[in-house]
């Protein structure tokens, strides 16, 4: 279904899937639409799709996925631009982490920042 809509209609598609998945098989059997949502979808919509999986695995208790999925997402995040994705994920690690998993974040950010500069 989410392949047979236009190209501007398919982060709201995925959002309906997403919904109804979990209301018939559990949030649990999501993972799999998120992971092609992130994958399919222009670097916009997959920020907010990362944002959303990585909130939902956290609450389930699945704090290394969370965390890996910021770590992915945070390959499409200029710092300068996202600003509330750097911070949320900032905050998931102040409630979840310690402090290598935050110098961790840090790291990456850094890196991020690099890379983006230099393009």
């Amino acid at each position: 279904a989410t392949a047979a809509v236009e190209p501007e209609e398919q982060h709201q598609m995925f959002n309906i899937y997403i919904k109804r998945a979990a209301e018939i098989y559990g949030v649990t059997h999501t993972r799999a639409i998120y992971q092609k949502a992130i994958e399919v979808l222009p670097d916009e919509h997959a920020r907010d799709m990362c944002l959303r999986f990585a909130d939902m695995e956290s609450k389930l208790g699945e704090i290394d996925r969370a965390r890996a999925i910021y770590s992915y997402c945070s390959q499409i995040c200029d710092p300068r631009v996202t600003a509330h994705f750097w911070q949320t994920w900032k905050e998931f690690e102040i409630r979840h982490g310690n402090e290598d998993t935050i110098r961790e974040m840090l790291r990456i950010k850094r890196s991020v920042q690099a890379t983006y500069n230099t393009q």
